[in-house]
């Protein structure tokens, strides 16, 4: 299985951001039971590159872990070296897509406007993440995807696991998760967590059934 089959096959990333290993390592056994497959650790969690280099080698072969809040090259770079599986950024940066291409990494590079997917796309992109979708709404997927049919948007930002059937019947094609999961992280509440995840898998395919 490769981060394309993982992605296509639960629909969701989840998003650790801000905690230390301590508790990013039981969230993953988590979600890992919940049947989510890819986890992203956002570079501005505490000692965030070597956490994303711990939890590669723990899980690889089965969970993939990528670098999330790539705004830029050298963080791109730093991740990579890591041992990032996949990179998502909040922005669109052309640099970070190509440096992700030169080493057959798959890239979310955020996207807020038209012209900005149109961009992305003609880079050569797979998928672009939508952020922040919660503030953009279902419609606005809907939307984008009459004139911009090819584009594979991944909807990130206010998802939880109430919310994502109705992203995914506008046509997104996944969502990253982070937010909702963060009270429930702070209570050490691990198998409302799974509970959590097992909801997401399953409103990715029944999303994928009715098509």
């Amino acid at each position: 299985m490769s981060t394309r089959d993982a992605l296509r096959e639960t629909g969701t990333i989840a998003i650790l951001r801000g905690r230390p290993y301590e508790q990013a390592a039981p969230l993953v056994q988590a979600l890992y039971a919940g049947g989510i497959r890819l986890a992203e650790v956002t570079v501005d969690s505490p000692d965030a590159f070597e956490m994303i280099t711990k939890l590669r080698k723990i899980w690889d072969g089965k969970l993939y872990i990528g670098a999330g809040t790539i705004t830029d090259e050298d963080r791109c770079a730093r991740a990579l070296e890591a041992g990032a599986q996949f990179i998502v950024a909040p922005n669109y940066h052309p640099g970070v897509v190509s440096l992700c291409q030169k080493n057959s990494i798959l890239a979310f590079p955020g996207v807020f406007t038209p012209s900005e997917i149109q961009a992305a796309l003609a880079q050569g992109c797979e998928y672009v993440k939508l952020f922040p979708a919660g503030r953009l709404g279902p419609g606005y997927i809907r939307d984008v995807l009459s004139p911009l049919r090819e584009a594979k948007i991944v909807a990130v930002g206010g998802i939880s696991a109430d919310n994502a059937p109705q992203y995914y019947a506008a046509g997104a094609v996944g969502v990253g998760v982070g937010g909702s999961l963060s009270a429930l992280v702070d209570v050490g509440a691990w198998k409302s967590i799974t509970q959590q995840a097992q909801r997401l898998v399953r409103a990715f395919r029944d999303r994928s059934d009715k098509r």
